[in-house]
């Protein structure tokens, strides 16, 4: 029998749709984020009322469907609008504006009128088109869509009419919640103006979420702040963030950029998805501060520096303090539970862990109190064990310009700190003592032997290597195997990992780099080393080598041209006068370096610490491991096997 239509159960569109039809405060932002999509500069919405029998209705002039998108979007259960129309949406014709960022994307949206009605009637007019078309749903089909409507040509103007048409259900949410709600997420805007019951929603219907005050830019004058705690963070960033206003139009998009990341929220998306600033700074326009688009400020515009750096450093003081009394109540749990073992401890150790505790708690509030219990549980026992808490306490007490790199390590980390610590001090000590070894053996198999090393090893090439985001990329080795041809060397078809070549190998490892919403855009970083066999001199070929690569790569799309790119040119001899590194542009670098300096620079980068614990139980039994890989294999005498074949 064949199979000619799905079947549905009536509780399908609850279960795919969610809270969209179910909660009227979803329901409501998703309806109004349509016409933010829709490029609308109106809204007017009417409240539904049980006892006075108004049904619902919300009105946009955004750009309104023809007969045909409707038919398609509707039809289209999992509509995605970012691949059918694009991330971002142009104005109307007759709208000046600049492109908006979407809401949309999953194209649920549509099911949210059902929240506020049995059924509904959708009227849309876009190219001289109007239809009208009422929707509903039965219990075997989750949408059904009959037009009552349509004129072809004739009609003029654009926007979308969604209006109830069948049972008003009680809601429990009143126009009062509404208009706060809306009123919340979309007055970033001045341009997007939005009405409910024929009155426009204003600052004044967010008094308990709205704060105002001016901040002083010295040498221009006052900019005015007014600060939207929406009290619950909410799935995504868009419509949160930083807008800026000159002479009451706004100038870019509100948002967090990639300077208030760094400088205000520091990874805490929580805040990032709540908090949303109108700063309301006039004199920028009298110094010309204003892009000729309004599509955002002169960057060299000192007026535009300087109000950004004193808005930014204000907003950071108003999150920080918002968060004070949830800091206080964690800090206070976690000292009550780890309080009976830190009173054991002297006063410098108890001291120690109260500083840590504080220190997490103020810069980590992605951190769980369970997790910095933990944390301070295991660094309360380290204390007690002097000799192993030497290396813990150099982290602790460390330079206070190494505190960003320190908090960016400690954002990522979920378990306790102190373990992981020392198992990463472990295994970076025990891969130093393996790569002395290895390089003592003439001729070492390189592709086997050393480049899985250096590919657990780039952070010896220097700070700006250890981030855990580096891995091996298999997309670029293939093409440079393929620049060689069916490359036969040892290793090649074993370790995919790496390009074999005779006389040496190559690793390529990358890091994403990640747009202002952080969504990864593409390569940011890549790292290249090349292990030359040992005795094989460095000079300029070898160097033109890597370069080889690098325009190779970027010739196949795997790098752009703003991709930085470290090039590591390994060996045991330099030629003279090669131990230069060569430049191509801002962006590449290639460094050629002895197999005893890479070395080197890892024990200092350590501190020095092999040194110093070379008799260390982990270290010793790797030796004694490491010996048998040395250590020539036996062979039988020629003469007893003279014998033998007799």
């Amino acid at each position: 029998m064949e199979q000619r239509t799905l079947l549905y159960d009536e509780r399908f569109l609850e279960s795919y749709a969610g809270s969209i039809i179910t909660d009227p405060s979803t329901a409501i932002v998703e309806l109004v984020a349509n016409c933010w999509d829709a490029y609308a500069t109106k809204v007017f919405i009417t409240w539904p009322d049980v006892k006075t029998e108004r049904q619902f209705k919300i009105t946009d002039n955004g750009h309104g469907m023809t007969r045909e998108e409707f038919q398609h979007i509707w039809r289209t259960i999992a509509y995605n609008r970012i691949s059918a129309q694009g991330a971002t949406t142009e104005p109307p014709e007759d709208v000046s504006g600049q492109p908006r960022t979407v809401f949309g994307k999953n194209g649920k949206g549509r099911f949210a009128s059902f929240c506020f009605t049995s059924e509904y009637l959708i009227t849309s007019r876009k190219d001289g088109q109007e239809f009208v078309c009422r929707v509903h749903r039965t219990p075997t089909d989750p949408l059904v869509l009959e037009e009552i409507s349509f004129k072809a040509e004739g009609v003029i103007g654009h926007g979308t009419e969604i209006v109830g048409n069948g049972e008003i259900p009680k809601l429990g949410f009143t126009e009062e919640r509404a208009r706060e709600l809306i009123g919340s997420r979309f007055l970033a805007n001045p341009a997007f103006i939005v009405s409910v019951n024929g009155s426009q929603i204003t600052f004044n219907d967010i008094p308990d979420l709205l704060a105002t005050e001016e901040v002083n830019v010295e040498g221009y004058g006052k900019v005015r702040l007014l600060h939207i705690d929406a009290k619950k963070a909410d799935k995504t960033t868009k419509q949160h963030g930083i807008a800026w206003w000159v002479q009451n139009r706004a100038v870019g998009q509100c948002k967090w950029s990639r300077s208030d990341y760094e400088r205000i929220l520091d990874g805490r998306t929580s805040e990032a998805k709540r908090f949303t600033f109108i700063v309301q700074a006039d004199f920028l326009n009298q110094h010309d501060a204003v892009l000729e688009d309004w599509s955002g400020f002169h960057e060299d515009s000192e007026a535009w520096t300087k109000s950004c750096e004193a808005v930014q450093d204000r907003i950071r003081q108003i999150i920080f303090e918002s968060s004070k009394t949830e800091r206080e109540a964690k800090r206070s749990a976690v000292i009550e539970r780890i309080g009976s073992t830190v009173n054991t401890l002297s006063p410098v150790s108890k001291d120690r862990i109260e500083t840590f505790v504080n220190e997490v708690v103020d810069t980590c509030p992605n951190f769980g109190e369970q997790e910095i219990i933990q944390l301070s549980s295991i660094l309360a026992k380290l204390e007690k064990a002097k000799s192993r808490y030497g290396l813990l306490e150099l982290l602790h007490n460390c330079d206070p310009n190494d505190y960003d790199t320190l908090h960016t390590i400690l954002a990522e980390w979920t378990i306790g700190m102190a373990k992981l610590v020392l198992d990463e001090i472990q295994n970076r000590l025990k891969l130093i003592n393996e790569l002395r070894t290895k390089l003592q053996v003439a001729g070492i198999d390189e592709v086997h032997e050393l480049q899985p090393l250096f590919e657990r090893g780039l952070w010896m090439f220097g700070a700006q290597f250890e981030s855990i985001e580096f891995t091996s990329n298999k997309g670029m080795t293939t093409v440079i195997r393929t620049l060689f041809g069916d490359t036969t060397g040892k290793g090649s078809r074993n370790r995919p990992d790496f390009v074999a070549l005779p006389d040496s190998s190559v690793g390529f490892y990358a890091r994403s780099s990640y747009d202002e919403e952080y969504n990864e855009d593409g390569i940011e970083h890549v790292v290249i080393v090349d292990l030359k066999t040992t005795g094989l001199p460095l000079g300029s070929k070898e160097k033109e080598q890597v370069w080889k690569y690098v325009k190779e790569l970027k010739t196949k799309g795997h790098i752009r041209k703003s991709t930085r790119v470290d090039g590591f040119v390994l060996g045991s001899v330099i030629e003279q006068g090669e131990d230069e590194a060569i430049k191509h542009g801002d962006e590449v670098k290639i460094i050629p370096m002895l197999y005893g300096t890479i070395l080197a620079r890892a024990e200092k980068r350590l501190l020095n610490l092999h040194s110093r614990v070379k008799d260390a139980p982990f270290l010793i039994d790797q030796q004694d491991e490491l010996s048998k890989f040395i250590a020539p294999i036996p062979v039988v005498q020629s003469d007893l096997l003279n014998e033998v074949s007799a």
